[in-house]
């Protein structure tokens, strides 16, 4: 699981970014936090890509924490996910991989 410090760092950037432990589904599975994102039109940002992978009704941005070198890893991914939404701004369901300077550390 990512930081909620991430969704923070998100905010400040403009975008309206929820932590699962914001939507009380930290515990949840899954499925549940799938079905939520689906339901409230958002993106899904998870390292977990092998039980999201199936997913198809939903845009799944995977994102592995060994991209993300060096300290802050909440800004750092804050950035990540800030750099892709900015050059995908109607992103297609499915799955996608950014790649940017914040995961290439430069």
């Amino acid at each position: 699981m990512f930081p909620p410090a991430s969704c923070a760092d998100l905010r400040e950037r403009g975008h309206d970014a929820v932590h699962v432990r914001d939507c009380g589904l930290d515990a949840s599975s899954d499925r549940a936090v799938a079905t939520a994102a689906a339901e409230q039109r958002r993106v899904l940002v998870t390292e977990n890509v092998k039980d999201f992978a199936h997913v198809r009704d939903l845009v799944i941005l995977c994102v592995l924490k060994a991209r993300l070198r060096g300290g802050g890893l909440s800004r750092r991914l804050a950035e990540l996910i800030d750099d892709w939404a900015r050059g995908n701004p109607e992103p297609y369901v499915g799955l996608h991989w950014p790649a940017g300077p914040s995961a290439t550390g430069g």
